[in-house]
């Protein structure tokens, strides 16, 4: 890429000098994106221009391209050359930024080469020359490096940690969320490992691998919060109120507690601002615990003390009783967390509710919020239980705790979700019942409910004096919920406890979940013989063989409407009616998917977005009329996609439509009991399918998808009852031409 231009006219200087600036860019362009033989010509054709002009400066700053480019490429040699001779260019002309920069080059050139004197020589001056001119960034920048070089030199770790440390400190200083400061806390996480590897001492041993912990949780996890700031604004939020108390504990755990407080601060100040619900007052009391712990740590015990007196003040009001002990205990008072038995009566029943809260932001970031306890209330009589029903402890868990009380750990609730803007708050709910004394007829009660007997025949078994006990005990677990009575406990059970946010996820990250898709440990027999299967597709199955190699799932919708003729046609041919048979003597219209005992217990729910001649609303399908009901008309379509995970909302807004399908559970129940919800959850397959293979055959896109709030896409829909939720949906519309 030389300039032939030169060898054929005179240009100006001014020309010149523009025609090297464009080359110089041009290749800094380049070798970005990995076209490093091509970036190295526009680099020599700038510098045959700067020596031509005999621009020394140019000369320098296209030496230094070069010598980062050969460094890139791992031409170690060429790139020591290049930038030593940048840096007697710098040198000469005083420009000390420059010559810097050049030392620090060439500390990373001789790191690559294992020359770790020399290294270590032009880190060193590369870092003094910038602390002398006030480049902070820079010079942190250099202490970084010369960390990882010293790290890994015997004797050194100490060495490496102090100017890790001081380079986090520095860059702390300037801008908190600098991409240098989390590549800090990497590398004392590193020697943090290195140390706890050398040591021998186990308490010593245990610090370490704290702070190894530590250090890479503040790496990984700073930066996606700032990000998350950044996509809040600048306005007061429930979200920012909870990402800044978030920082705050980051930069704790970065051993920072003087940043740390800058932050819960803003935080406490912030959540001043909301309207003072119960969530808000948690959220507070939260706060106010972690800038006393922040205070603490940087010796400022009266405010500290402050913090504590507002946060157990907080605790009272909202009868949390793991908040009034936690608080008090950090101002050195002694309480008595569980409540004192009142005594007198044959037994006692305490109901306590753990309320656990957490906050999901649209980066896919979720953080774990405040963690309550409360004595709800302790429950006396209760209405007893009819003689015929059958009793099931069903997702119920007992033990005896240290005082011999019998603890009942009951099912996380069906979660509370609100939405807030830019936050979704996610509030579960766990039950625990404590009851003094009886423990004989209570571990009796729970080895025979077992749903199939019923109270009648369970009470009979129990001696006269235990009867009358056992009664009462079953009429309080009935009224606190620690038991069904419902007769179709299980499908519901299900229901509720694959409900995002009712249990916990598996946890693993986007790289163990590659793992996971790609490793090929799918179920074989190895010592079994195999017999090889052909390939051949009949003529009469080719067209439905090559639509099922067509469908793929794709995530990149490109927010393009449906044809209504399209629309319509994938009702009718996924979901519509396709006969009639008689069965003793009436009609039962069939479908075109297949449904146990022909019951069609799933409701189809198209929410258009896109769709030409349908307004955006909530449809309902009534497939025998092969007609649409307007459910929720005008309804705005960023609100269904904010009840979608956060994760999922950009592929969620681009689609056309999302067809929703939900259980009505009364219908399969009462032909199948307690059986039907698997039956329930086929068809609801059948049906995806269905609406999968029809989309790919119009030339569309379609993927299953259950990624929501359960709670808030049901109240999208209209569904207000627990005999109708939510159980799948398919997302479609048009994906980009690469999928």
């Amino acid at each position: 890429m030389s300039d032939s231009r030169s060898r054929r006219e005179p240009r100006s200087h001014s020309e010149a000098w523009q025609v090297a600036e464009a080359l110089g860019r041009l290749g800094n362009d380049l070798r970005a994106s990995g076209r490093f033989g091509d970036a190295r010509k526009a680099y020599e054709a700038a510098l045959e221009i700067a020596v031509e002009l005999k621009d020394l400066r140019s000369q320098g700053v296209d030496l230094a391209r070069l010598g980062a480019l050969a460094l890139a490429e791992g031409k170690l040699e060429e790139a020591l050359t290049r930038h030593q001779a940048a840096q007697r260019l710098f040198q000469q002309l005083h420009e000390t930024q420059m010559e810097a920069a050049a030392w620090h080059q060439l500390g990373k050139v001789h790191h690559r080469l294992q020359h770790s004197e020399e290294a270590e020589r032009h880190y060193r001056e590369a870092a003094r020359m910038c602390q002398e001119q006030g480049h902070h960034a820079a010079a942190a920048q250099t202490w970084n490096d010369l960390a990882e070089l010293l790290q890994s030199q015997p004797g050194r770790l100490d060495d490496a940690r102090q100017l890790a440390e001081h380079a986090v400190t520095a860059m702390q200083s300037l801008d908190p969320a600098a991409a240098e400061v989390w590549r800090g806390y990497g590398i004392l996480g590193d020697i943090a490992e290195r140390e706890a590897q050398a040591t021998e001492t186990t308490d010593r041993r245990a610090a370490l691998e704290t702070d190894v912990r530590d250090y890479r949780e503040v790496q990984r996890y700073a930066p996606v919060l700032f990000a998350a700031l950044d996509g809040l604004g600048p306005g007061p939020g429930y979200g920012r109120a909870v990402i800044l108390g978030q920082l705050g504990r980051t930069f704790q755990m970065g051993r920072r507690p003087d940043v740390a407080v800058r932050y819960v601060r803003e935080a406490v100040d912030t959540a001043r601002t909301l309207p003072a619900d119960a969530g808000v007052k948690g959220l507070l009391g939260a706060l106010l615990a972690d800038l006393g712990y922040a205070l603490g740590a940087i010796g400022d015990a009266a405010e500290a003390e402050a913090a504590y007196e507002a946060a157990l003040e907080l605790a009272e009001e909202l009868q949390d009783l793991r908040g009034q002990a936690t608080m008090s205990q950090r101002l050195g008072r002694v309480v008595q967390e569980e409540h004192q038995w009142s005594g007198g009566q044959d037994f006692e029943i305490a109901l306590y509710e753990n309320l656990s809260i957490d906050y999901v932001f649209g980066t896919d970031l979720l953080i774990d919020g405040p963690r309550h306890r409360r004595l709800v209330r302790k429950i006396g009589g209760a209405d007893p239980v009819a003689g015929d029903v059958r009793p099931a402890l069903l997702g119920v868990r007992a033990w005896i705790d240290d005082q011999g009380v019998v603890r009942f750990s009951l099912p996380v609730a069906d979660p509370i979700v609100e939405r807030h803007p830019g936050c979704t708050v996610l509030r579960r709910i766990h039950r625990e019942l404590a009851v003094l004394d009886e423990a004989g007829v209570i571990w009796l009660l729970i080895q025979w409910m077992d749903g199939t007997s019923t109270v009648e025949g369970i009470l009979s078994r129990f001696k006269e004096g235990e009867r009358r006990v056992a009664a009462q005990l079953l009429a309080v677990l009935g009224a606190a919920g620690a038991m069904d009575v419902s007769g179709r406990a299980v499908g519901r059970f299900l229901h509720l406890a694959t409900k995002k946010g009712v249990l916990p996820a598996g946890g693993l990250e986007s790289d163990a979940v590659l793992q996971l898709a790609t490793d090929g440990s799918y179920r074989s027999y190895p010592s079994a013989p195999r017999i090889v299967l052909g390939q051949a597709v009949p003529d009469r199955l080719r067209p439905f063989h090559t639509l099922t190699r067509a469908r793929r799932s794709s995530r990149d919708y490109r927010g393009l409407g449906l044809a209504r003729v399209d629309f319509d046609a994938l009702l009718h041919t996924a979901c519509g009616a396709t006969g009639a048979i008689t069965w003793a003597g009436r009609e039962v219209k069939l479908r075109a998917y297949p449904s146990s005992g022909a019951l069609y217990a799933v409701e189809v729910y198209p929410v258009v977005f896109a769709v030409e001649g349908l307004g955006p609303a909530v449809y309902h399908y009534r497939a025998i009329e092969h007609v649409l009901e307007v459910v929720r008309p005008d309804i705005d379509p960023a609100t269904v996609v904010g009840a979608a995970l956060p994760v999922e909302r950009a592929m969620v807004a681009g689609a056309a439509a999302l067809f929703c399908l939900t259980g009505c559970f009364p219908r399969h129940e009462r032909k199948y009991g307690e059986g039907g919800y698997r039956m329930l959850v086929a068809e609801a397959g059948h049906i995806s399918q269905n609406l999968i293979l029809a989309a790919t055959a119009l030339g569309l896109s379609a993927r299953p998808f259950g990624g929501v709030f359960d709670d808030l896409l049901n109240h999208d829909l209209g569904l207000n009852t627990p005999d109708e939720q939510f159980l799948l949906a398919v997302l479609v519309g048009h994906a980009s031409a690469s999928h």
